[in-house]
């Protein structure tokens, strides 16, 4: 106000530009950690694991008065303008752009650069993994210019997403170390190898898929917990022995921050008050929760029925999901210290079956790898007979596995679509929610994302 300009002019002691943030290592790994930051978001939020398990036979929503959320995507009765679809593919992308970073700003100096390279590159697989089975065709956005040429791009075709994807994987697999897990979750060798068999499990290359399934499994690195609970146990997180690849968290104690929130709309509104507690948005259909053999021991460790509430009375419910509940330290429900398991060693031995039988049905060598799943669960061993003697039957045989070992995993929309079970089994087991044709395979493209770009086109049925 007086005209105190030697005052007023500060001396610049430092200043980051996009030239010179990721010169140290210290930059280049805050910019690698904010990469792996947004799986978080992208994958194992509460509304993100809605859309892998609604609409299908395994979840269905549990408050019809709802307009929005989880109603929708159960009765397939959203648009492009449902909020969660915006949320999601915004926070995959963004993703994307953090990966794309990585790879093209990193310099040659740096010391670490090929394996964070590397790593970013098995993310930005990821990440494109799950747009393209969310939303089928989007833009292929593979550099960090934020130019406008490079920002309103088309859409590529389901085919180029998928070779992108797997050229990315592959190049992440021949740098990233061979451990099993790998600084406290990032990404690994086999990491890569794991979602190259469910990538091209997916694409139906069973040969390769196959191929990548007996990486992992010959490694003789991995294995099954004896307790089914303790892949999802924080005492066990990062232990690289069952779970190849787990999405991290830890307790932050501020809601929805580092914590995990996947319990929040599984858990039961009806212990408010207690660690228990959660908004009963979702939970297993009745022929989920019905399925089971009697003696599974995934059973009780997948679902709560009843608690007691704030007043200390034991209250009955519907079924809820439990199986991420920490049991031991009861944090709340929105702060969870517990790890989303992105891929695991059982869902490598189920992938496995299922390819040999694709190729080669005669093989007793399915049997095998789904056996370790149920022997595990204390179930009796599935045999050579009756509707597992045939390839289709046998189908069959591995979907119900599935289902009842990754449940609320968000495999099950992929495996339906996968295997072109959707609409038959959600009208057979879930007749009141039935499939139309638009909302068989992909969910429509965000209307702000359209809005944003020009070039995107609609898809049809929406």
């Amino acid at each position: 106000m007086f005209g105190c300009k030697e005052f007023l002019e500060e001396k610049t002691f430092s200043q980051l530009t996009p030239d010179n943030a990721y010169d140290s290592p210290e930059g280049a790994q805050k910019a690698l950690n904010g990469a792996y930051a947004m799986l978080q978001d992208g994958f194992d939020r509460k509304w993100s694991v809605g859309l892998g398990i609604l609409g299908t036979d395994e979840a269905t929503s549990y408050n019809d008065t709802y307009t929005d959320h989880e109603v929708q995507l159960d009765k397939y009765t959203y648009s492009s303008e449902y909020n969660i679809f915006e949320a999601v593919y915004t926070d995959l992308f963004e993703g994307v752009k953090r990966c794309n970073v990585v790879i093209e700003q990193l310099p040659e100096e740096l010391s670490e650069r090929e394996v964070m390279i590397a790593q970013a590159k098995f993310l930005r697989g990821v990440y494109y993994f799950e747009l393209v089975n969310l939303f089928g065709r989007v833009p292929l956005w593979l550099t960090s210019s934020a130019d406008k040429d490079h920002l309103e791009l088309p859409q590529a075709s389901i085919e180029e997403i998928y070779e992108q994807i797997i050229t990315d994987l592959s190049e992440a697999e021949t740098i990233l170390p061979t451990k099993t897990v790998y600084e406290g979750g990032k990404a690994t060798q086999y990491a890569a190898q794991a979602m190259l068999a469910r990538v091209y499990l997916q694409r139906l290359d069973y040969t390769n898929s196959l191929e990548y399934c007996n990486k992992i499994i010959d490694s003789g690195k991995f294995g099954l917990y004896s307790d089914y609970a303790d892949v999802f146990d924080p005492q066990h997180k990062n232990e690289g022995f069952e779970n190849i690849f787990e999405i991290q968290h830890r307790i932050s104690y501020l809601s929805e921050n580092e914590g995990s929130t996947t319990n929040d709309f599984f858990l039961p509104v009806e212990l408010q008050g207690t660690p228990l507690t959660g908004w009963s948005m979702y939970g297993p259909t009745d022929y989920l929760y019905g399925s089971y053999e009697s003696d599974d021991k995934r059973f009780d460790i997948s679902f709560i029925t009843s608690g007691i509430n704030s007043a200390g009375q034991t209250v009955n419910f519907r079924p809820h999901c439990f199986k991420y509940y920490n049991r031991f330290t009861g944090i709340p429900v929105n702060d969870g210290e517990q790890n989303f398991p992105l891929i695991r060693y059982a869902d490598v031995l189920l992938m496995k079956a299922e390819a040999i039988n694709e190729l080669t049905p005669a093989s007793d060598e399915k049997f095998q790898c789904i056996n370790q799943v149920r022997a595990r669960a204390g179930l009796d061993p599935i045999e050579n007979t009756g509707i597992n003697s045939t390839k289709e039957g046998f189908v069959e045989t591995l979907l119900e596995e599935r289902l009842h070992e990754l449940c609320f995993e968000k495999a099950r929309r992929r495996d339906l679509i996968r295997t072109g079970k959707l609409q038959k089994y959600v009208l057979e087991r879930k007749p009141e929610r039935p499939v139309p044709n638009k909302g068989m395979f992909y969910y429509p493209l965000p209307l702000s994302a359209i809005d944003a770009n020009t070039l995107l086109i609609q898809l049809e049925g929406y």
